[in-house]
């Protein structure tokens, strides 16, 4: 009866504040991200790629894991442990590859 009375008023929310949502400025932002498009980079400087190491990303990632893993078998045990290996490393490697598709800014140097 409480899961049923829950759903319904987590329903009638959405039904209800759905309309009020702005819909062009999250669709502008979507797009943004979607067509590859960052914000560019100050004068003087261009945007390079990072070059994370891979070992080193998969050592953080492990790390990652296992503190998803402690945390997840304090809430649920055997179960909630291994939910938590598996959020805390892909949510890490998600991080990083988002972070490192973006690049980073650096300065460009004349030689002379």
């Amino acid at each position: 009866m409480k899961k049923t009375i829950s759903i319904l008023l987590i329903a009638i929310m959405f039904a209800v504040f759905m309309p009020f949502m702005p819909t062009a400025t999250a669709a502008a932002a979507t797009t943004a991200v979607e067509s590859g498009e960052f914000k560019p980079c100050p004068g003087g400087t261009y945007r390079v790629r990072r070059n994370s190491k891979r070992g080193r990303t998969l050592v953080n990632a492990l790390i990652a894991g296992g503190i998803g893993t402690a945390i997840g078998a304090g809430i649920g045990g055997k179960r909630g442990a291994l939910i938590g290996l598996g959020s805390g490393a892909g949510g890490y490697l998600v991080y990083r590859w988002v972070r490192d598709r973006r690049g980073r800014c650096v300065q460009r140097y004349v030689r002379g």
